[in-house]
C-alpha cells in the first residue's frame, strides 16, 4: 500500500485507513470486489441485450466504487466506457470491454491481498 504500481492507488486506501481504520477498508475492498463483477456482467448483458443504458449504469457504478479502493485502471476505463455509453457509442464500450475485464483481474488480485492484511489487522 505504500508504492503507487498503476494498479492500485495507495493514497485511496490510506484515506479509507485515516477514516474508519481497517475495518473500513476491508469493508470496501469485500464490496468491491463481490459487486465489480456483477457490474460488469451487467455492462456486457447490456450490450447483448441493446440496453446501452443498463451498460452505462454498470460503468458509473463500477468507476465510483474502483475509486473508492484506488483500482486506477478499472476506475479510468469504466469512466472512459461511461462517456462512450453517453454519447451512443456501443461498439466503443463493447471494444472496451476486454480491457476493463483485464483491469479488473489485476486489481482484483491486489485487492485480495489488501484485504487479508486489512482483516488480519482488524
Amino acid at each position: 500500500m505504500t508504492e503507487p504500481d498503476g494498479v492500485i492507488d495507495p493514497q485511496a486506501q490510506a484515506r479509507l485507513q485515516e477514516w474508519g481504520g481497517p475495518k473500513l477498508l476491508s469493508q470496501m475492498v469485500r464490496l468491491f470486489l463481490e459487486n465489480a463483477p456483477v457490474r460488469i456482467e451487467q455492462v456486457r448483458k447490456g450490450l447483448a441485450e441493446g440496453s446501452l443504458k443498463d451498460a452505462e449504469r454498470g460503468v458509473h457504478s463500477l468507476k465510483s466504487s474502483a475509486a473508492n479502493v484506488g483500482a486506477v485502471q478499472v476506475n479510468k476505463l469504466a469512466a472512459h466506457m461511461e462517456s462512450l455509453a453517453a454519447g451512443g457509442d456501443s461498439a466503443g464500450v463493447a471494444q472496451q470491454l476486454p480491457g476493463l475485464e483485464a483491469a479488473y483481474a489485476a486489481a482484483q488480485t491486489k485487492l485480495a491481498a489488501t484485504l487479508a492484511a486489512a482483516e488480519a489487522a482488524e
